[in-house]
């Protein structure tokens, strides 16, 4: 047998390999996609995950639209793994938690290795909320940043000319030191939207202010600690939060979850640009939205 001819096989072989492993997940997909047909035409509970920084609240959204349409759906497990994220974003989920509780539906909470800041806040809509005694939550708070680049450009000669209809328009420029009257607008403005995180804290956990201000000064804590503070209800794990759900919801033992957002199958892993899938990438999308100017539900 000639060397070109090993070759071939070998490639052939490694062709088929392939084939056949494709069909094997385009099967794994469709069978997923069939059983989440099932589940989604039968008395079935939901389990729904806020991973990473809440920047965009879009996705989660357009889940929880869904499940407010899903007459099938008897109750809501939220599952948070989040240090926080953008205000608007935050308020935005937790509002839709609440639409779906004041319409019936059980709303619970879990939390995983951390649910601080706007992670602790989505989570207020919950009626329950387990939390693990090592969680770290908490960080009530609120942070505005901005990058300040004032003398990276004079090192390399760039400066930024600024036309502007009225002295706080640029608030945040980072071409220049911002003044002792901008900063006193800009702590303003973060008072204000400290005071509504805390309203929803009191409001929600039924905590009183004086309580509250003492331990909201944006520590983080554990959740063995937050117990004791009235943060959270109860400690334990998903499968704790599970059965409470199902007794809450009162359904079988053995309902069918449906798993929000829907986990990838491995073609459509494979189908993702590299661009998308880069955790490197992940972590530097993260980092550039801190970047931006604004305000965060944020644990640094």
């Amino acid at each position: 047998m000639s060397r070109f001819t090993k070759i071939l096989i070998v490639l052939a072989a490694i062709v088929a390999l392939s084939f056949f492993s494709m069909v094997k997940s385009i099967a794994n997909m469709v069978g997923r996609l069939s059983e989440d047909g099932k589940t989604e035409k039968s008395e079935h509970l939901t389990l729904l995950r806020i991973e990473g920084p809440i920047f965009d609240a879009t996705s989660t959204l357009a889940i929880l639209g869904r499940v407010a349409k899903d007459e099938h759906c008897k109750g809501l497990l939220l599952r948070v793994d989040s240090p926080g994220g953008a205000v608007g974003a935050s308020q935005e989920i937790y509002t839709a938690l609440r639409r779906l509780r004041r319409n019936g539906l059980p709303v619970v909470v879990s939390f995983g290795n951390i649910a601080a800041s706007g992670g602790y806040y989505v989570s207020l809509a919950g009626e329950k909320i387990f939390s693990n005694p090592g969680t770290l939550t908490g960080s009530i708070g609120v942070i505005f940043q901005f990058p300040e680049a004032e003398k990276l450009l004079d090192k390399v000669g760039v400066s930024l000319q600024t036309v502007k209809s009225g002295p706080l328009k640029d608030v945040g420029n980072p071409a220049r030191k911002p003044t002792p009257e901008e900063i006193k607008y800009l702590q303003g403005v973060i008072d204000d939207t400290y005071a509504q995180f805390l309203e929803d804290v009191s409001s929600n956990r039924h905590i009183s202010m004086d309580s509250l201000k003492p331990i909201a000064d944006g520590r983080v804590m554990t959740g063995r600690h937050a117990l004791q503070k009235g943060l959270v209800d109860t400690l334990g794990g998903l499968d704790d939060a599970k059965r409470y759900l199902i007794a809450r919801a009162k359904v079988a033992d053995d309902v069918s979850w449906s798993q929000e957002p829907k986990p990838k199958s491995r073609v459509e892993k494979l189908l993702e640009p590299e661009s998308e899938s880069s955790s490197l990438v992940h972590w530097l999308s993260g980092v550039r939205e801190q970047l931006k100017p604004g305000a965060f539900f944020l644990w640094p």
